[in-house]
């Protein structure tokens, strides 16, 4: 049976963890010094326990004590937001949205394995300075709370491709309640329409499946058709949408 929307979304949290964490109700405060949005959100799946004006006064609180602006994750059905009832209400409230709507898409992970043989990617428990230095264009300005994400899932590994001497593809699968999560792919723009992020994507499911991951999981931006066709000829079908919403500036 396929997971919930809920289900899902906790296992994906398990796979970038934010160093400091806290319940409510069944919503879950995260926060790792404003790197990413995952893992600077709250997490609104489920029953927060209370009212919604107050869950909304809760996180603000929150995350106004560790410096950081209120940021909501909210999930829901595939291309429909609109079925969420705290979407609703956060739209009543002023909450804005920020940035464009992502699709979590899955797909088991036997058939990704063999894709192509993954050879010629390498394979490590940690980022390197040369994996680092793709990951997003960031070229060395990463926050050193970086790192400590990408390292905080139960298992994580680190594939690369290298062509002439340098990195020119990489990507980051996270393993964690039996679910691999891909993220981080990305290839040099010299390098692309070569079959890299399919290579990139093999060596990452077949390290999922030693870890005994029969499914991935991986998140999209709704906007970006070119990913978005490759991983569904690879077989990864939309489960769910998602986007984040903001505190209006008047609290």
């Amino acid at each position: 049976m396929p997971p919930t929307i809920a289900e899902l979304e906790a296992v994906a949290a398990a796979g970038w963890r934010a160093p400091e964490q806290a319940p409510l109700g069944q919503w879950l405060l995260r926060a790792a010094e404003g790197f990413t949005g995952r893992a600077n959100s709250a997490l609104a799946t489920g029953d927060p326990g209370m009212p919604l004006a107050d869950a909304l006064t809760g996180v603000c609180d929150w995350y106004a004590a560790r410096g950081l602006a209120p940021l909501i994750a909210v999930p829901y059905p595939l291309g429909r937001p609109g079925d969420s009832d705290l979407d609703r209400f956060l739209d009543r409230r002023g909450w804005g949205t920020r940035a464009g709507p992502a699709i979590v898409m899955t797909a088991p992970t036997a058939g990704l394995a063999r894709l192509r043989p993954a050879g010629e990617a390498e394979l490590r428990p940690e980022p390197g300075p040369a994996w680092l230095d793709l990951y997003h264009g960031y070229r060395g300005l990463l926050p050193p709370i970086a790192r400590r994400l990408l390292l905080s899932a139960p298992f994580q590994a680190f594939a690369s491709i290298r062509r002439g001497g340098g990195t020119v593809a990489i990507g980051r699968v996270a393993v964690a309640d039996g679910w691999g999560g891909l993220s981080a792919v990305a290839v040099h723009p010299g390098h692309r329409r070569t079959g890299l992020a399919t290579a990139i994507t093999a060596a990452l499911a077949g390290a999922a499946a030693g870890q005994g991951a029969a499914s991935l999981y991986l998140q999209v931006e709704e906007d970006n058709e070119a990913a978005r066709t490759l991983y569904t000829r690879h077989g990864f079908t939309g489960h769910h949408g998602y986007h984040y919403r903001t505190a209006p500036a008047d609290g």
